[in-house]
């Protein structure tokens, strides 16, 4: 039998809060420039748990879909496969990595009975759109890279040895998709996690990049132009030159691009 460390929350802002001093499995896709890119990038990711920014608490609508859908798909899950499934105390609980105490994993459900599998498995419920089209693979539903790292995570923090993803897609039609444990992506993803969370504790922030989530956290960071002349050094001044010239070849690029567009049209 397996020993994992959880720690039950009794609300989702206990939850929430808690989760400003740990990296959670969805999270994880970060580190390795996973996540899409108007959801997360490493250095928004860096803001958050560093305390530079507050968290988005605020309730997505496919984030509140998908909290009232798992019930009912991880009922559909038991129905179609017959495996006994384990619900932690509150929705709210978290498995904690047993030598990395800053990673951590809400997991779904728990599969505490499943035919032809030895051992518990973690079930990741997922409610999916139809017009998502990081999920088809070849006209196939498959699990996303992102998603297979946030279950690898959680593998890493509860030690179990499979999982399965149960996707609703469009509403009306479940996907079942074994996920197994896979310790070479696991050890990397350990490294990565000691590297960033050193540089959370540390308050170093990573490369800045031109993701649409670093763009949010520092509008953020800096909502307002006082009107106050800044002088900058030769450092910034060269990337302020840099900036300006990708500018002009952009347009240049633009220019020529719409004339051999021309030139094919005639």
């Amino acid at each position: 039998m397996t020993d994992v460390n959880l720690v039950a929350y009794a609300t989702r802002d206990e939850w929430l809060s808690a989760r400003n001093f740990s990296i959670g499995a969805s999270e994880s896709a970060t580190l390795f420039g996973l996540s899409p890119e108007s959801r997360d990038s490493a250095y928004s990711l860096w803001a958050r748990k560093a305390g530079m920014v507050s968290p988005d608490s605020d309730g997505h609508e496919w984030l509140e879909w998908g909290l009232l859908l798992e019930e009912p798909i991880a009922q559909a899950y038991a129905k179609r496969t017959g495996h006994v499934l384990w619900a932690p105390p509150t929705p709210w609980c978290v498995a904690v990595h047993p030598k990395y105490p800053f990673m951590t994993a809400t997991v779904d459900r728990w599969i505490i009975e499943a035919e032809g599998r030895t051992g518990r498995g973690d079930l990741e419920i997922k409610n999916v759109s139809a017009f998502n089209h990081d999920w088809k693979q070849d006209g196939c539903i498959d699990v996303p890279l992102y998603i297979q790292a946030q279950v690898q995570h959680q593998l890493a923090c509860t030690g179990f040895e499979w999982a399965q993803v149960a996707a609703l897609v469009g509403g009306n039609h479940l996907e079942i998709i074994p996920v197994e444990r896979n310790d070479r992506f696991i050890a990397e993803l350990e490294a990565k996690a000691v590297e960033f969370w050193h540089m959370v504790e540390t308050k170093t922030p990573p490369p800045i990049d031109g993701k649409e989530a670093t763009t949010r956290i520092l509008k953020a960071l800096h909502p307002d132009d006082n009107g106050e002349t800044v002088y900058l050094d030769d450092e910034a001044e060269g990337v302020a030159k840099r900036l300006e010239e990708q500018k002009v070849a952009a347009k240049a690029a633009e220019v020529e691009a719409k004339r051999l567009e021309n030139v094919l049209r005639d």
